[in-house]
């Protein structure tokens, strides 16, 4: 039910009906990017002109890796021209075969092309051979054939030319969850948006997921990245919000490095203000659109408090920067250094910590240490970042706003009486409800009983090991028990009421 052109009876049915979860809204594809049938395009380096086939994704389930990408490089010269709502890219892919086994194809991840028209290669070529490389595109993957093989830890650099052509972001919908990718009146977001090489496992290849209705779906290797960044045909001069600060400044031009990183998202609007502050010698950003100063205010206050807090309890955050951008639609979003806030958590402010501008804030900030630093399989093991960072919302509350402990159960997880198992795949829950309730809300229940369990210091020292022998991995479910050094039959015992297997 939308009660004005704003969707503002669609936001408040989403916050109380179903109960607005950040990170968890499904985004679905425009009708133009309807998931079947696909077309494939494929490349040879002989061919003058592509060939057109079908494709139909299989909706299997990949192990998680278990050997690391090294030294995987991306080095990014991009163009955003405003006017046109494109972006031309030259990128350059470095890294070593991540196989024990000779490697002939190489997956590369390119979600841009989802949408419509949204993705044109140029060029693509082995930067030390100079020879041209062949290539089919598929959905959102482009698949890469190598001439000879790569041997172990044998290194390969590839060149890319590419354009982007950006997609609207479109108005709140009674029938899909708001867009994050494209731009608006007021906002440009990239994310996800260059190529990018998911981890491998010698045993099963590629670790790559087709694209889910709700939740999500990718795996992030961590990546050295070297990002050059330019704004040309606007009208107005425009503040960029990215996953780091910029090791150099000049109009309408940016560098970025941002090292040991799973993503690099960048944000651009000329309505942004900034509010800031210095908390250990890391910068905690905030940009906000005007007339929300006040909400920009309360949110810098809550970033810093929860990465204070989060810092004692987890452990340090090897970043140099944070920065929360309000979202020009109605979604929140982490990625690594960088997270949205729907625009609706800012209008329904009520000068008050009872509501989702600060539960968001501080979730999506846990973020940082679940799913930035230690990162898991999204679609196998969604419950690994996200009932982490719904439960740091209960520790938040409990250090600052003890008073509203009860409040917080109730209005976060309780009064939708939430059902189901938390550790199925984000494919097999069947809907966004069914998902929800049991993969935040259970998992934060769960993770309630397992610190009752084990009693507090047990609980935070296994957290603490969790961070600490996990970080810049990719983390299982055994690697999460591990850390809390239980028995199977305590594992067996803190599990069997939330869990479909014993982990």
């Amino acid at each position: 039910m939308r009660l004005d052109k704003f969707g503002v009876g669609w936001l408040l049915a989403l916050f109380f009906a179903v109960g607005l979860v950040s990170c968890a809204s499904p985004t679905v594809l425009p009708s133009d990017v309807t998931p079947a049938p696909l077309i494939a395009v494929t490349h040879t380096a002989a061919e003058s002109t592509p060939t057109l086939t079908l494709f139909t994704p299989t909706p299997e389930v990949t192990e998680s890796p278990s050997l690391p990408i090294q030294l995987l490089a991306y080095t990014i010269d991009a163009v955003y021209d405003a006017g046109q709502k494109k972006v031309e890219v030259t990128q350059l892919i470095q890294f070593t075969n991540p196989s024990t086994q000779p490697l002939s194809e190489i997956m590369l991840v390119t979600e841009p092309n989802r949408f419509a028209n949204g993705f044109n290669l140029n060029r693509l070529e082995n930067q030390i051979t100079g020879e041209a490389l062949d290539w089919e595109l598929q959905r959102n993957l482009l698949q890469v054939t190598l001439k000879e093989p790569l041997s172990f830890q044998e290194p390969i650099a590839i060149l890319a030319e590419y354009v982007l052509q950006l997609p609207p972001i479109p108005p709140p919908s009674d029938t899909s969850k708001p867009q994050i990718y494209g731009y608006t009146q007021r906002q440009t977001n990239l994310v996800d948006w260059y190529l990018w090489l998911p981890p491998y496992d010698d045993e099963t290849g590629w670790i790559v997921h087709p694209p889910s209705f709700f939740g999500e779906y990718t795996v992030y290797p961590l990546a050295d990245f070297e990002v050059r960044f330019e704004v040309i045909n606007s009208p107005r001069e425009v503040v960029v919000a990215a996953s780091t600060s910029p090791v150099q400044q000049s109009q309408n031009r940016w560098e970025y490095r941002f090292d040991s990183a799973r993503n690099f998202a960048i944000s651009i609007s000329p309505y942004f203000l900034i509010e800031e502050a210095q908390v250990d010698g890391v910068k905690i950003s905030h940009y906000y659109f005007p007339l929300y100063r006040r909400q920009g205010e309360v949110v810098l206050q809550h970033t810093v408090r929860a990465y204070q807090l989060y810092s004692q309890l987890f452990g340090e955050l090897p970043r140099q920067s944070i920065s929360a951008v309000q979202a020009d639609f109605l979604d929140g979003m982490e990625f690594d250094g960088l997270f949205f806030l729907s625009k609706g958590f800012y209008d329904l402010y009520d000068g008050t910590d009872k509501g989702y501008l600060t539960l968001i804030t501080v979730h999506e900030t846990a973020h940082q240490w679940w799913y930035g630093v230690v990162a898991n399989d999204q679609a196998r093991h969604p419950w690994l970042d996200e009932a982490l960072c719904t439960y740091a919302e209960r520790l938040y509350y409990e250090r600052f706003f003890p008073e509203l402990m009860d409040w917080w159960w109730f209005y976060r997880v309780n009064f939708y009486q939430p059902q189901g198992v938390i550790d199925l795949p984000v494919y097999d829950y069947g809907g966004y409800l069914a998902y929800r309730d049991a993969v935040y809300l259970r998992g934060a229940l769960f993770l309630e009983e397992l610190r009752k369990a084990l009693g507090d210091e047990q609980f935070f020292d296994g957290l603490k090991r969790y961070y600490g022998e996990n970080s810049g991995k990719i983390a299982t479910p055994i690697d999460f028990f591990n850390a809390f050094e239980m028995s199977k039959a305590e594992i067996e015992k803190v599990t069997q009421s939330f869990f479909a297997a014993m982990p």
